[in-house]
């Protein structure tokens, strides 16, 4: 098996072929992808026989990995947690776009990343789904101001200027045309997923589109640690035992929809709203007590996709629904 380390950035990436430490720069564009392939064919690397590595580098690295996979390369995407790990891990912790390649091709090698299958229509569904999140929170900034600037406006005796209205009826004609287009886009899995009490249309195409293959994840602690989800509990000894605290590894945006999608849950599913109940009456804060809520859907989440079923509401125990 050979492998191959991307390194890459907004113009050009670095490949890496072997351990050798010496790479070759192409351009960040079709030209350059073909011209790898080309590099690739004429080292004798075969397309069952390759894996090429690339870190996971905001959106650079797609391109690339959507045109080796669709012309049958296997591809895998690297955490940057993972290379950076691995980089501090040499005696000499040196930092060059060269040395950054062949990190990647060791991790790639060591069977590190995910594979990428992601189909544009995915990549589209998580483009818009990235769009719309944003404007929602930009609409609702806007609002906070509105509310802080009335009184002012109400003091001052002065017609109000609607700058703030004339933008967010503007935000709320695109949230509502991303709404529709992403409607129209709707997969078999969203609509399975649509199925558990507090996934909608946005956080359903939310999470397929950035979990894409739910078989990436032999089970439901590895999808909530994906996610950001899972708590990190600093310890040393027997004197230092630090609070814990989510990892907040995986993309905030989702992490933001599924604890709305929590708050839904902990009114509408019978388990989930005794569940909630439960922990409050022990004391835990409603912020906190929701986050173990939101771990607990993902678990709904992971079985309902694995199983490829709808979700079957189910009444709480007694033991559990009587301080409901």
């Amino acid at each position: 098996m050979h492998y191959v380390g991307i390194d890459m950035s907004k113009a050009d990436f670095h490949a890496s072929f072997d351990d050798s430490g010496k790479t070759e720069v192409f351009t960040n564009a079709p030209d350059g992808y073909r011209a790898l392939e080309s590099r690739l064919s004429k080292k004798g690397f075969t397309k069952e026989g390759t894996t090429v590595g690339t870190e996971a580098t905001g959106t650079y690295h797609l391109p690339l990995a959507a045109f080796l996979s669709r012309a049958g390369w296997r591809v895998t995407v690297i955490n940057p947690m993972i290379t950076s790990r691995l980089s501090r891990s040499k005696i000499r912790s040196a930092k060059t776009d060269r040395i950054d390649a062949g990190v990647v091709r060791r991790a790639a090698a060591q069977g590190d990343g995910y594979l990428f299958t992601e189909t544009p229509d995915i990549m589209m569904m998580k483009s818009l789904a990235s769009q719309r999140a944003a404007l929602v929170a930009t609409r609702a900034g806007l609002r906070r101001r509105i509310e802080a600037r009335t009184p002012r406006d109400r003091a001052s005796g002065l017609p109000a200027h609607g700058a703030y209205e004339a933008v967010i009826a503007s935000m709320s004609r695109e949230i509502a045309l991303i709404e529709g287009r992403l409607a129209r886009m709707s997969l078999p899995e969203q609509q399975l997923l649509r199925s558990i009490p507090g996934i909608g249309p946005a956080s359903s195409s939310a999470i397929v589109a950035t979990v894409t293959d739910i078989r990436r994840f032999d089970h439901p602690k590895k999808l909530v640690a994906y996610l950001g989800l899972d708590c990190r509990v600093h310890e040393s000894g027997a004197s230092v035992r630090g609070k814990g605290f989510l990892t907040k590894k995986g993309d905030g945006l989702l992490r933001h929809a599924l604890f709305m999608a929590a708050f839904i849950a902990a009114r509408r599913n019978p388990e989930l709203k005794a569940y909630y109940a439960k922990k409050r009456a022990e004391g835990l804060h409603h912020t906190a007590v929701l986050c173990a809520v939101e771990r607990k859907l993902v678990h709904i989440i992971w079985a309902v996709w694995t199983r490829g079923t709808p979700f079957l509401k189910r009444e709480a125990p007694a033991s559990e629904g009587a301080g409901a």
